[in-house]
């Protein structure tokens, strides 16, 4: 009996005529459906209206001005195919340099310094140009990093790694100051690598360049210590002198031979001879003479021998010096060739071009995807609304 008057409003809501609480039934899935009309309108249909209308008609065109860039240098090793070619004609491309260069590039010193050449800010609030594409639409924050923030979307470089070739894209709303920015930057690029070249010719020179000073140093001092050494001791040749000292010596023991010769002729003649104590005399003499001249050459501190020890010591510091100049100016010349070897060069490749036509905005794919990611949106939205109702009820 229960089951049967439960079901009975069941059957008569499908058969017979609605009673009052059926037609309250029915009439409730009227206003949740108005409600989500409502909803779609408001959060899909009217935002994309909008969405077409600014990306269609109101955003500002935006001209590229693109260019492109190698920075190289000779006589590189390098073990790839395209390496291999550039070398043969003495060229090789430097990859970590061009990363460098866009580092820089990308870098808020190379804004600073465009800023004050051409001013950014002008170009990028230019008359005509819509709130939301312009920098700084309501005049609240003219810093310098708000302007970078600004500047890192309008510029773009890239490196391909393949053929280390840097890519420079420059957005501007006039072509004028497209090419104007991308030129100046390319500038500040070639700025930058030659401060680098000046850097590495100088590091490199310089510290061959000390070493010569100082190998210079050293050359006069030990050849004027030699200079003064010879004037003291009025020694110029010490084996030139010390054998003229020799033969004089050798003459002297000749003349003594000579002499004693003749005395041991006397001795077996005449003893009594006047002329055997005027050779005895002489004899003493030649004798006295040879031990002053051997003195001279083999004697005390005042000898030629110990005279050429030192001189040999200097003559050995003054050739040492010599040589240490001579190695020195030999490394300051190739510390130069080689710093002009290895200096860098930004080639331009593409020079900046004068757009004629804007490229941004891609107005159908921005419109297109508004309108995804505001349906989207809408299902998101709906979903946690349901999930919200549900858990309500419960």
């Amino acid at each position: 009996m229960r089951v049967s008057r439960l079901k009975r409003p069941f059957f008569k809501a499908m058969f017979g005529k609605p009673t009052t609480e059926c037609a309250t039934q029915e009439a409730q899935p009227a206003r949740p459906k108005r409600r989500n009309a409502k909803f779609f309108l408001y959060i899909t249909v009217i935002p994309s209206l909008l969405c077409i209308v600014y990306f269609g008609f109101i955003e500002t065109d935006r001209y590229l001005s693109e260019s492109r860039f190698v920075v190289r240098q000779q006589e590189r090793k390098s073990t790839s195919s395209l390496g291999v070619l550039l070398q043969s004609v003495g060229i090789t491309s430097a990859r970590e340099e061009a990363f460098t260069a866009k580092d820089f590039v990308l870098s808020r010193d190379a804004l600073r310094l465009i800023d004050n050449s051409i001013n950014l800010r002008a170009a990028f609030t230019r008359d005509g140009v819509d709130p939301f594409s312009r920098f700084n639409p309501l005049n609240l924050d003219d810093s310098f990093e708000e302007l970078f923030a600004y500047y890192s979307k309008r510029v773009r470089m890239e490196v391909d790694l393949t053929s280390s070739i840097a890519i420079l894209k420059v957005e501007a709303f006039t072509p004028e100051d497209a090419t104007r920015i991308n030129t100046e930057l390319l500038l500040l690029a070639e700025g930058l690598i030659n401060k680098l070249n000046e850097r590495a010719r100088t590091d490199t020179i310089a510290f061959a360049a000390q070493q010569v000073e100082e190998a210079e140093v050293d050359a006069k001092a030990s050849a004027l210590a030699l200079s003064a050494y010879r004037d003291q001791e009025t020694l110029f040749d010490p084996a030139q002198q010390s054998t003229m000292q020799l033969q004089q010596v050798f003459k002297l023991q000749a003349e003594l031979i000579t002499v004693r010769g003749h005395i041991a002729q006397f001795r077996e003649s005449a003893s009594e001879s006047p002329q055997m104590k005027a050779l005895q005399r002489r004899a003493h003499e030649l004798q006295k003479e040879i031990d002053n001249e051997m003195a001279k050459v083999t004697g005390g501190s005042d000898s030629i021998t110990q005279k050429v020890i030192e001189f040999e010591r200097l003559m050995l510091d003054r050739d040492f010096s010599d040589k240490r100049l001579s190695a020195a100016l030999g490394a300051l010349e190739q510390a130069r060739s080689e710093a002009q070897r290895q200096q860098l060069y930004l080639e331009r490749i593409v020079a900046p071009n004068l757009p004629d036509t804007p490229i941004y905005p891609k107005r159908i794919r921005n419109i297109l995807t508004a309108v995804g990611v505001l349906i989207m949106l809408y299902g998101v939205v709906k979903i946690l609304m349901i999930g919200l109702m549900e858990h309500s009820e419960q």
